[in-house]
Protein backbone atom coordinates (compact mmCIF):
# COMPACT_ATOMS: atom_id res chain seq x y z
CA UNK A 1 0.00 0.00 0.00
CA UNK A 2 1.23 3.50 -0.79
CA UNK A 3 2.55 5.42 2.22
CA UNK A 4 0.02 8.21 1.67
CA UNK A 5 -2.82 5.71 2.08
CA UNK A 6 -1.27 4.36 5.26
CA UNK A 7 -1.02 7.87 6.68
CA UNK A 8 -4.66 8.60 5.85
CA UNK A 9 -5.71 5.55 7.82
CA UNK A 10 -3.34 6.41 10.63
CA UNK A 11 -5.02 9.81 11.06
CA UNK A 12 -8.38 8.06 11.30
CA UNK A 13 -6.94 5.70 13.91
CA UNK A 14 -5.86 8.68 16.02
CA UNK A 15 -9.35 10.16 15.73
CA UNK A 16 -10.84 6.85 16.86
CA UNK A 17 -8.46 6.65 19.82
CA UNK A 18 -9.31 10.18 20.90
CA UNK A 19 -13.08 9.79 20.70
CA UNK A 20 -13.11 6.32 22.24
CA UNK A 21 -10.86 7.41 25.10
CA UNK A 22 -13.24 10.25 25.92
CA UNK A 23 -16.18 7.85 25.78
CA UNK A 24 -14.60 5.31 28.13
CA UNK A 25 -13.49 7.93 30.64
CA UNK A 26 -17.02 9.28 30.81
CA UNK A 27 -18.70 5.87 30.93
CA UNK A 28 -16.63 3.87 33.38
CA UNK A 29 -19.84 2.93 35.21
CA UNK A 30 -20.40 0.47 32.35
CA UNK A 31 -17.73 -1.72 33.95
CA UNK A 32 -20.50 -3.17 36.12
CA UNK A 33 -22.36 -4.62 33.10
CA UNK A 34 -20.36 -7.82 32.60
CA UNK A 35 -20.84 -10.94 30.48
CA UNK A 36 -18.68 -14.06 30.32
CA UNK A 37 -17.05 -15.32 27.12
CA UNK A 38 -15.05 -18.12 28.74
CA UNK A 39 -12.82 -18.96 31.69
CA UNK A 40 -11.42 -15.68 33.03
CA UNK A 41 -12.59 -14.01 29.81
CA UNK A 42 -15.03 -11.16 30.29
CA UNK A 43 -16.73 -8.49 28.23
CA UNK A 44 -18.43 -5.34 29.50
CA UNK A 45 -21.05 -3.20 27.83
CA UNK A 46 -18.27 -0.67 27.26
CA UNK A 47 -16.21 -3.15 25.18
CA UNK A 48 -19.05 -3.63 22.72
CA UNK A 49 -19.99 0.04 22.55
CA UNK A 50 -16.39 1.15 22.11
CA UNK A 51 -15.80 -1.28 19.25
CA UNK A 52 -18.96 -0.09 17.51
CA UNK A 53 -17.69 3.48 17.83
CA UNK A 54 -14.29 2.60 16.37
CA UNK A 55 -15.85 0.69 13.50
CA UNK A 56 -18.16 3.58 12.65
CA UNK A 57 -15.25 6.05 12.60
CA UNK A 58 -13.18 3.79 10.36
CA UNK A 59 -15.97 2.91 7.96
CA UNK A 60 -17.14 6.51 7.63
CA UNK A 61 -13.79 7.25 5.96
CA UNK A 62 -13.01 3.86 4.42
CA UNK A 63 -16.32 2.07 3.87
CA UNK A 64 -14.76 -0.83 1.97
CA UNK A 65 -12.01 -1.61 4.50
CA UNK A 66 -12.00 -4.89 6.40
CA UNK A 67 -11.94 -4.87 10.20
CA UNK A 68 -11.04 -7.63 12.65
CA UNK A 69 -12.21 -6.74 16.15
CA UNK A 70 -12.32 -8.60 19.44
CA UNK A 71 -16.04 -8.24 20.00
CA UNK A 72 -17.49 -8.45 16.49
CA UNK A 73 -14.96 -10.60 14.68
CA UNK A 74 -14.14 -10.01 11.03
CA UNK A 75 -11.37 -10.85 8.61
CA UNK A 76 -8.83 -13.46 9.68
CA UNK A 77 -5.62 -14.22 7.82
CA UNK A 78 -3.10 -11.78 6.40
CA UNK A 79 -4.40 -9.08 4.06
CA UNK A 80 -5.32 -5.41 4.13
CA UNK A 81 -7.29 -5.03 7.35
CA UNK A 82 -7.72 -3.09 10.56
CA UNK A 83 -7.11 -4.98 13.82
CA UNK A 84 -9.00 -3.52 16.78
CA UNK A 85 -9.20 -4.22 20.50
CA UNK A 86 -11.62 -1.69 22.02
CA UNK A 87 -10.51 -2.44 25.58
CA UNK A 88 -7.37 -4.48 26.07
CA UNK A 89 -7.37 -5.20 29.78
CA UNK A 90 -11.09 -5.61 30.38
CA UNK A 91 -10.49 -6.91 33.91
CA UNK A 92 -8.49 -3.74 34.61
CA UNK A 93 -11.43 -1.70 33.33
CA UNK A 94 -13.86 -3.72 35.47
CA UNK A 95 -11.72 -3.11 38.57
CA UNK A 96 -11.10 0.59 37.82
CA UNK A 97 -7.43 -0.31 37.52
CA UNK A 98 -5.86 2.38 35.31
CA UNK A 99 -3.93 0.16 32.86
CA UNK A 100 -6.61 -0.68 30.30
CA UNK A 101 -5.94 0.41 26.72
CA UNK A 102 -7.50 0.93 23.30
CA UNK A 103 -5.49 -0.75 20.54
CA UNK A 104 -5.75 -0.15 16.79
CA UNK A 105 -3.45 -1.54 14.10
CA UNK A 106 -3.49 -1.74 10.32
CA UNK A 107 -2.01 -4.50 8.20
CA UNK A 108 -1.24 -4.44 4.48
CA UNK A 109 0.55 -6.77 2.06
CA UNK A 110 3.91 -6.03 3.68
CA UNK A 111 2.74 -6.80 7.21
CA UNK A 112 1.77 -4.55 10.09
CA UNK A 113 1.80 -0.96 8.83
CA UNK A 114 1.04 1.00 12.00
CA UNK A 115 -0.03 0.67 15.59
CA UNK A 116 -1.74 3.17 17.87
CA UNK A 117 -2.50 2.54 21.55
CA UNK A 118 -4.20 4.86 24.01
CA UNK A 119 -4.08 4.53 27.80
CA UNK A 120 -7.04 6.76 28.72
CA UNK A 121 -6.56 6.89 32.49
CA UNK A 122 -2.87 7.75 32.13
CA UNK A 123 -3.29 10.24 29.27
CA UNK A 124 -0.71 8.41 27.17
CA UNK A 125 -0.79 7.59 23.46
CA UNK A 126 1.83 5.28 21.94
CA UNK A 127 2.14 5.26 18.14
CA UNK A 128 4.34 3.86 15.39
CA UNK A 129 4.24 3.74 11.60
CA UNK A 130 6.40 1.19 9.83
CA UNK A 131 9.77 2.73 9.05
CA UNK A 132 9.10 5.97 10.91
CA UNK A 133 9.94 5.24 14.56
CA UNK A 134 7.85 5.02 17.71
CA UNK A 135 6.49 7.82 19.89
CA UNK A 136 4.84 8.46 23.25
CA UNK A 137 2.73 11.61 23.34
CA UNK A 138 4.67 12.92 20.36
CA UNK A 139 8.17 12.24 21.73
CA UNK A 140 10.44 9.51 20.31
CA UNK A 141 10.84 6.37 22.41
CA UNK A 142 13.37 3.56 22.34
CA UNK A 143 13.85 0.27 24.11
CA UNK A 144 16.32 0.07 26.98
CA UNK A 145 19.36 -1.53 25.35
CA UNK A 146 21.50 -2.09 28.42
CA UNK A 147 22.95 -5.59 28.33
CA UNK A 148 22.95 -5.86 32.11
CA UNK A 149 19.28 -6.21 33.06
CA UNK A 150 19.87 -7.24 36.66
CA UNK A 151 18.18 -4.00 37.75
CA UNK A 152 15.45 -4.13 35.10
CA UNK A 153 11.86 -5.35 35.19
CA UNK A 154 10.32 -8.16 33.15
CA UNK A 155 6.60 -8.38 32.43
CA UNK A 156 5.36 -11.95 32.88
CA UNK A 157 1.73 -13.03 32.64
CA UNK A 158 0.78 -16.55 33.78
CA UNK A 159 -1.68 -18.46 31.53
CA UNK A 160 -4.74 -17.56 33.59
CA UNK A 161 -7.17 -18.86 30.93
CA UNK A 162 -5.42 -22.20 30.44
CA UNK A 163 -4.18 -23.62 33.72
CA UNK A 164 -2.94 -26.77 31.97
CA UNK A 165 0.08 -24.71 30.84
CA UNK A 166 0.82 -23.33 34.29
CA UNK A 167 3.50 -25.77 35.49
CA UNK A 168 5.76 -25.26 32.49
CA UNK A 169 5.22 -21.52 32.65
CA UNK A 170 6.17 -21.31 36.32
CA UNK A 171 9.40 -23.19 35.66
CA UNK A 172 10.31 -20.63 32.98
CA UNK A 173 9.33 -17.77 35.27
CA UNK A 174 11.86 -19.01 37.80
CA UNK A 175 14.59 -18.64 35.19
CA UNK A 176 13.56 -15.03 34.54
CA UNK A 177 14.35 -14.23 38.17
CA UNK A 178 17.97 -15.22 37.57
CA UNK A 179 18.27 -12.55 34.87
CA UNK A 180 15.97 -9.69 35.88
CA UNK A 181 15.44 -7.75 39.08
CA UNK A 182 11.70 -8.33 39.45
CA UNK A 183 8.47 -9.16 37.62
CA UNK A 184 5.23 -7.28 36.92
CA UNK A 185 1.90 -7.89 35.18
CA UNK A 186 -0.18 -4.89 34.16
CA UNK A 187 -3.20 -6.72 32.73
CA UNK A 188 -2.96 -5.46 29.15
CA UNK A 189 -0.85 -7.06 26.42
CA UNK A 190 -0.91 -3.83 24.43
CA UNK A 191 0.40 -1.81 27.37
CA UNK A 192 3.01 -4.44 28.19
CA UNK A 193 4.42 -4.10 24.67
CA UNK A 194 4.41 -0.32 24.98
CA UNK A 195 6.30 -0.53 28.26
CA UNK A 196 9.02 -2.56 26.55
CA UNK A 197 9.06 -0.06 23.67
CA UNK A 198 9.64 2.95 25.91
CA UNK A 199 12.19 1.23 28.16
CA UNK A 200 10.11 0.92 31.31
CA UNK A 201 10.62 -2.83 31.14
CA UNK A 202 13.20 -4.86 29.25
CA UNK A 203 11.13 -7.96 28.47
CA UNK A 204 7.56 -9.24 28.14
CA UNK A 205 6.37 -12.85 27.87
CA UNK A 206 2.80 -14.15 27.64
CA UNK A 207 0.94 -17.18 26.34
CA UNK A 208 -2.34 -17.56 24.50
CA UNK A 209 -2.97 -14.09 23.09
CA UNK A 210 -5.13 -13.15 20.12
CA UNK A 211 -3.82 -11.03 17.28
CA UNK A 212 -5.97 -8.06 18.33
CA UNK A 213 -4.27 -8.08 21.75
CA UNK A 214 -0.82 -7.52 20.35
CA UNK A 215 -0.83 -6.30 16.72
CA UNK A 216 -0.47 -2.58 17.46
CA UNK A 217 2.08 -3.18 20.19
CA UNK A 218 4.25 -5.32 17.94
CA UNK A 219 4.69 -2.42 15.52
CA UNK A 220 5.51 -0.06 18.36
CA UNK A 221 8.17 -2.35 19.88
CA UNK A 222 9.86 -2.99 16.54
CA UNK A 223 9.88 0.69 15.60
CA UNK A 224 11.34 1.50 19.03
CA UNK A 225 14.32 -0.76 18.31
CA UNK A 226 13.16 -3.89 20.09
CA UNK A 227 12.47 -7.40 18.89
CA UNK A 228 9.31 -9.49 18.94
CA UNK A 229 9.11 -13.25 18.43
CA UNK A 230 5.77 -15.02 18.00
CA UNK A 231 6.19 -18.58 19.18
CA UNK A 232 3.02 -19.74 17.41
CA UNK A 233 1.30 -18.72 14.18
CA UNK A 234 -2.32 -19.30 15.23
CA UNK A 235 -3.90 -15.84 15.46
CA UNK A 236 -6.26 -17.12 18.17
CA UNK A 237 -3.46 -18.46 20.40
CA UNK A 238 -0.23 -16.49 20.18
CA UNK A 239 2.71 -17.00 22.52
CA UNK A 240 4.79 -13.84 22.43
CA UNK A 241 8.21 -12.63 23.56
CA UNK A 242 9.11 -8.94 23.23
CA UNK A 243 12.37 -7.49 24.48
CA UNK A 244 15.08 -4.99 23.88
CA UNK A 245 17.39 -6.16 21.12
CA UNK A 246 20.24 -6.49 23.61
CA UNK A 247 18.67 -9.38 25.52
CA UNK A 248 16.37 -11.05 23.00
CA UNK A 249 18.53 -14.11 22.47
CA UNK A 250 19.09 -14.61 26.18
CA UNK A 251 15.37 -14.33 26.93
CA UNK A 252 14.49 -16.84 24.22
CA UNK A 253 17.02 -19.17 25.83
CA UNK A 254 15.08 -19.02 29.10
CA UNK A 255 12.09 -20.61 27.37
CA UNK A 256 13.84 -23.83 26.35
CA UNK A 257 12.27 -26.71 28.26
Amino acid sequence: MERSEIHKRFEVALKALDETSAFLLSHESLRAEVSFKGRNDYVTAADSMAEKMIRQIILSSFPDDLILGEEYGGKSGHSRRWIVDPIDGTVDFMASFPCYTISIAYEDEEGLAFGAIAVPRQNEVFIAIRGEGAFLNGKPIHTDEREDVSESLALLVPPHRDHSRMDGYMARMRRFYDLFSDMRSVGSAALSLCYVACGRCASYYELGLHIYDCAAGIVIVREAGGQVTLLSDDEASIDIVATSSAVHGRVLGLLDD
